[in-house]
């Protein structure tokens, strides 16, 4: 029985409802409600509860500005902007994906994927992620790296995958030597290596995009550029795998081809490209995972040379385009109708986000208490302080 005379479980489900800036509130309240929020049990039941509430459409700058905007996922508009309170070794990051209101972020062009930042915003906690494997290997010039972070419902761990490949992202990639992969376990707070894996490199730098228990990137049989298909990684047994590929080549057009989850099945993004510009969209369908001849063409498009970018599906049935025309446009896949939504100012990086309690009892905090989501635009976080600075005097 809880202080006010609730028992245990209704008063979980009252405060699982809550928004995170209230529960954190709230932990003052009294001792049994500070054990009760910062619980690892709430903070999943409070993450599945939150699932029903509308979430956030976050852009990153793709150069110059560590700034996030969030934006309504239902009418796009402006909610906040964000700036990111802390530093780099490079002069701004590179946003690796968001999975359950947790941030992955990295170092950006040559140094990327080399250190990896967790934070969760709506707490304003983080983890840096600095050591590996292969440590002698780490910092070869020319070594460049792909991520992959997910989580894993079986578990309730967040894991990261981390490729390492020797060779040159700028130049036609040709394997010298097998890549070598490890895995980052949240709960284990510790990598592990799982060996070399050869034969295939992934087009994709990072994919947060987990079906059936498994990360999916785009990728391509090493050698033959043609040979593309879908790689993914199990977190049960933490093994590669491949898919195959529906016939989605355009007749006598390029193709720009990117993996996503529409409605919790697999699905491909495929432009049809004439130049630059694209002039038609199809995605196919997984409609079982792991068959290849399920795959199917739900929807297809003429764009009208509008747009060169699809950047991702909002809930499952809005499909955002990068536009030639300075403007954000979203397609209805159901009525295939295209419309302007916004402009190109804060087209980048692009990911679905939701507040949420995770890390909280991990890490450390690098800002003073306040509120994520403030009306009106307001920028949070302007006390910038140096990640390696305070690692340096509290951590290392």
């Amino acid at each position: 029985m809880s202080s006010i005379g609730l028992p245990d479980e209704i008063l979980c489900n009252i405060l699982g409802r809550l928004p995170v800036q209230d529960l954190i509130r709230y932990k003052c309240v009294c001792k049994t409600w500070h054990l009760l929020i910062t619980n690892p049990d709430f903070i999943s039941t409070h993450l599945n509860l939150q699932e029903n509430r509308d979430g956030y459409v976050l852009f990153h700058k793709c150069i110059g500005n560590n700034i996030f905007s969030l934006f309504n996922k239902n009418n796009y508009a402006l909610h906040s902007i964000l700036e990111v309170p802390f530093s780099c070794e490079t002069v701004d990051f590179k946003l690796a994906g968001c999975v359950n209101g947790l941030l992955c972020l990295t170092d950006s062009y040559h140094l990327f994927g080399r250190t990896i930042y967790l934070w969760n915003p709506s707490i304003w906690k983080l983890k840096v992620l600095r050591g590996s494997c292969f440590a002698r290997q780490y910092s070869e010039v020319g070594n460049f790296f792909v991520i992959g972070f997910g989580f894993h419902h079986q578990t309730d761990d967040y894991k990261i995958v981390r490729i390492m490949y020797f060779g040159n992202r700028f130049r036609k990639y040709v394997e010298e030597r097998p890549p070598k992969v490890e895995v980052y376990s949240l709960a284990r707070n510790s990598w592990r290596s799982i060996g070399t894996k050869g034969g295939w490199y992934t087009r994709d730098n990072s994919s947060t995009l987990v079906v059936n228990g498994a990360l999916h990137w785009f990728a391509s049989k090493t050698g033959d550029a043609s040979a593309d298909f879908v790689l993914k990684f199990d977190f049960s047994c933490e093994e590669f795998g491949e898919i195959m590929l529906p016939n989605y080549h355009c007749d006598g057009e390029f193709t720009r081809v990117s993996v996503t989850v529409l409605k919790e099945s697999l699905a491909l993004i495929v432009c049809c490209l004439n130049g630059y510009e694209s002039e038609r969209c199809d995605i196919w369908v997984m409609n079982e995972y792991g068959v290849t001849d399920s795959w199917t063409k739900q929807y297809s498009f003429v764009t009208e040379g509008r747009c060169y970018r699809c950047l991702g599906i909002v809930n499952n049935n809005i499909l955002l385009l990068d536009s030639n025309q300075n403007q954000l446009l979203s397609c209805d896949l159901e009525k295939l109708q295209v419309k302007p939504v916004g402009d190109r100012e804060y087209l980048g990086d692009f990911v679905y986000f939701t507040e949420s309690l995770v890390l909280y009892n991990e890490g450390f905090s690098v800002t003073p208490r306040k509120y994520l989501l403030v009306e009106g635009g307001i920028h949070l976080g302007k006390r910038k302080r140096s990640v390696f600075e305070l690692l340096q005097k509290k951590w290392l």
